[in-house]
């Protein structure tokens, strides 16, 4: 009989879960009404703020599709203009998103993997009077392209425009500093690397609830009014991640993601699978590769993870375009990564 094939989760989410989460995971549950609950909750909240600089969180039961459902319905109320930022899938997602809200924005759009140019930015800005946001995505999980935040920052407060980001995929992955931005969204199931099941909204703000307009569970200012938790919470994801941000006390996590993804991506290069954003542009932890037409994507998934190796190949964007990913979120390793390199070099 064949032995039992260890896996190596390469997937952005879920995400390898260490042995200390999933123990704080597996702790009875307790009552979200409780005293040690609240006291638990408003740590890990402070601790999500302390990581990115943030004045504000609030964590919701749900993926990041709801935190940025709680930033289009918190734009909507201000029925301003802005601008919308897209060079991939998730730039269309926050589209929709803000089509959904109905909310009146000017697009500036790039094909998947084409960063900004500063000039564009610039001009879109300074052409659409009375802009008011600019909403985009830090880390655009469908190619790996790290959009340039900063430079948006200090557009942003020449033009007196208020930052909205989505930083699913960087929070966790690569330092983020959210102190001059207006609103971030974020998950625990990626770069943070616990479970999927919380979202979280970060601002520097005040925040009122708006009961005649916003659905409950997407009101902001009613999370906020009720100290974070209006409705049930699940005690078990709140431990497992505050847990998992207990690595963040120093840029360890950080220069490991940085260490390894370097070396990967070079040893992707040496063996003919050249990732497709360059390394100027580039996550440390989202590294896609497209694949010669030879080769199937969705079946080069499946083949991998017969041999124990999960990769991202099967969201129907990837599918369409022939791409693979490998992410660098959670646990991992070069050790466990190398035999990899093998397996693909087979491939090509």
């Amino acid at each position: 009989m064949g032995g039992v094939i260890m896996q190596v989760n390469l997937l952005p989410g879920p995400v390898k879960i260490s042995e200390d989460i999933q123990n704080s995971f597996i702790k009875a549950p307790i009552s979200h009404r409780g005293q040690e609950f609240i006291y638990e909750f408003d740590l890990t909240k402070q601790s999500l703020c302390n990581l990115v600089s943030a004045s504000q969180v609030e964590i919701f039961m749900g993926s990041g599709t709801l935190a940025n459902d709680v930033i289009a319905g918190q734009l909507s109320l201000e029925s301003t203009p802005g601008i919308i930022l897209s060079n991939g899938e998730f730039g269309e997602r926050i589209i929709d998103h803000a089509r959904r809200f109905n909310l009146e924005f000017k697009l500036l759009q790039r094909s998947w993997g084409e960063p900004f140019e500063h000039k564009d930015i610039t001009e879109i800005i300074n052409n659409y009077t009375g802009v008011k946001w600019i909403w985009a995505v830090h880390c655009e999980t469908s190619t790996g392209m790290l959009n340039d935040i900063e430079f948006l920052k200090k557009e942003c407060q020449i033009h007196k425009i208020n930052l909205v980001l989505d930083c699913i995929s960087s929070i966790g992955t690569t330092p983020v500093d959210l102190n001059q931005v207006y609103l971030a969204s974020c998950v625990s199931g990626k770069g943070l690397g616990s479970y999927p099941g919380l979202s979280m909204v970060f601002y520097n703000h005040s925040v009122h609830s708006a009961p005649n307009i916003l659905p409950r569970y997407i009101d902001l200012g009613l999370q906020a009014e009720k100290g974070g938790i209006p409705f049930t919470f699940s005690s078990n994801l709140l431990y497992a991640l505050q847990t998992a941000l207990e690595r963040f006390t120093s840029d360890d996590v950080f220069n490991h993601t940085v260490e390894v993804s370097t070396w990967l991506k070079e040893e992707l290069k040496n063996i003919g699978f050249t990732p497709i954003i360059s390394d100027l542009y580039s996550s440390p932890a989202v590294i896609t590769v497209s694949l010669p037409e030879k080769l199937n994507s969705a079946e080069i998934g499946n083949i991998l993870e017969k041999e124990g190796y999960l990769l991202s190949a099967n969201s129907s964007y990837l599918i369409e375009r022939n791409w693979i990913q490998i992410c660098l979120m959670g646990e991992f390793s070069r050790q466990t990564i190398s035999p990899l390199l093998g397996l693909l070099k087979k491939f090509n």
